[in-house]
């Protein structure tokens, strides 16, 4: 066994055994849940060598601090990979328990991949969208990562047109898409509160208002746990008062005010595809 997918039976867990890892690797690929019998966890972390923690974001690092722990006397190359929306916390924590494990074997790749199921092909409008933001990198001293992240991020670009950017590291990444993915989910966040609000998103972006809802945790999740989102919500609540609180037209509205003050009318140079739907769908209004 060569890659162990901690929450592979989850929609993101899923999407990658079926539509990423076969592209992109030729290792056998596991998945264990954290209701996996502690016995057979254990066996298939000690043959892995590639770990991807593909688990909700809610207790994220915690688990892969866990995950460090339970590594700490291996005596061969492991590598975890850890692809959190919220990047910074994850770093943080884990950095500093492999400080305490201090174990050269052991290495950790932040990446957050900004696709999924509902879009990560090159002929889609917001292809452009698609792309791994690698935050950070923690090397022990004998499992050098350069060789591999170097051959995924080939394989990546030529399988799907996705590149990988190493521009930002956790914190920027975090204000970044804070500022487009948070500011999104703040449209979602007004449809998990009023019905009415997500019968008018329903009947007039169907993709984007089934997307939100199969995700609400992890959207209420990422407005809880990105420390910049405090501030994306204020001023969405502020654009959305000066509202008349009704329409698709003011939720828009208020989105285009929201967007205009946090990014200035530049693209983000972390997107996503919904962030630049509801971008279209204000020029249209």
């Amino acid at each position: 066994m060569n890659v162990l997918i901690f929450g592979g039976a989850g929609e993101f867990g899923q999407f990658l055994q079926r539509d990423i890892l076969p592209h992109v690797c030729d290792e056998t690929v596991s998945s264990v849940e954290r209701d996996t019998p502690s016995e057979e966890q254990r066996s298939m972390l000690r043959q892995a060598r590639h770990v991807i923690v593909a688990t909700p974001l809610a207790d994220y690092a915690q688990l892969a601090c866990e995950l460090v722990h339970r590594c700490r006397d291996v005596s061969t190359s492991k590598t975890l990979w850890l692809i959190p929306s919220v990047q910074a916390g994850v770093w943080r924590a884990v950095t500093a328990t492999l400080d305490i494990v201090n174990n050269p074997h052991l290495s950790a790749v932040f990446v957050h991949p900004m696709y999924g199921p509902n879009g990560f092909r090159e002929t889609e409008p917001e292809a452009r969208t698609f792309q791994n933001v690698l935050t950070a990198t923690r090397e022990g001293a004998d499992n050098q990562l350069k060789s591999d992240i170097g051959h995924i991020s080939r394989t990546f670009h030529a399988k799907f047109n996705i590149a990988t950017t190493t521009e930002f590291d956790a914190e920027e990444h975090d204000r970044i898409t804070a500022y487009s993915q948070g500011l999104s989910y703040c449209v979602g966040k007004l449809m998990f509160q009023r019905e009415d609000l997500a019968a008018l998103v329903q009947k007039e972006m169907p993709d984007l208002y089934n997307s939100f809802w199969a995700n609400q945790k992890l959207i209420l999740d990422f407005l809880r746990i990105n420390s910049y989102t405090p501030q994306v919500i204020a001023v969405f609540n502020d654009a959305w008062e000066q509202t008349g609180k009704t329409t698709l037209r003011d939720i828009l509205s208020a989105f285009q005010k929201a967007d205009h003050m946090l990014n200035r009318g530049a693209d983000s140079p972390i997107s996503t595809k919904w962030y630049e739907k509801l971008r279209i769908a204000c020029r249209g209004s």
